[in-house]
């Protein structure tokens, strides 16, 4: 089955596909409303990201433990549906993780509940090389940081999400985030 990624992605968020082919980017920073497609485009990238890499595994995280079932899980299971996948992919809820069957690359989910958790995690192979922070603005900055570099230790390349509804308070860490090389900011609404 063939599918065709303007079927599954809005227009909106056609250069910044583009621009994580060639490698220009590895942190993108997603701002927009509820319906405005941006954990969609996240959990299909996730996908075209293992599939491109090999040795390459995911995480994907929630401040709250009990609220990645019914939000980024349940994303990437439509991802996986979205792109025709299904018969590639197996999905469990504990351990919360979607494994790609032909090379057993996983796709992780984790709470930030206990942030002691995720400093020993350890993949059977390869290396985790990407990241997603959904609901960004409910994390600190501190947080934040202490994952990355739990997480991204080693492998060919790193790629990180933070995809988030931006929080009223202009001086909230998530609204002052400048731009820096390798950093693309996307803003996007359920109009486009």
């Amino acid at each position: 089955m063939r599918v065709n990624l303007t079927d599954v992605i809005s227009p909106a968020f056609y250069d910044m596909h583009h621009k994580i082919r060639a490698g220009e980017i590895g942190e993108a920073l997603l701002k927009g409303g509820r319906g405005s497609g941006k954990s969609s485009m996240v959990s299909v990238e996730i996908i075209l990201q293992l599939l491109a890499h090999p040795k390459c595994h995911a995480v994907a995280m929630r401040k709250i433990k009990g609220t990645l079932r019914t939000s980024v899980h349940a994303q990437m299971r439509w991802a996986v549906s979205a792109l025709g996948l299904d018969a590639y992919f197996s999905y469990s809820v504990s351990p919360m993780q979607i494994v790609y069957k032909p090379t057993g690359q996983t796709i992780y989910f984790f709470g930030l509940d206990d942030p002691g958790k995720l400093k020993s995690i350890k993949v059977p192979f390869g290396y985790i090389g990407v990241l997603w922070f959904e609901e960004l603005d409910q994390f600190t900055e501190d947080e934040v940081r202490s994952v990355e570099q739990s997480v991204f230790r080693g492998g060919d390349f790193t790629l990180s999400f933070k995809s988030f509804n931006p929080p009223v308070d202009a001086k909230h860490w998530v609204n002052t985030l400048e731009e820096k090389p390798g950093r693309y900011q996307h803003r996007s609404t359920y109009l486009e």
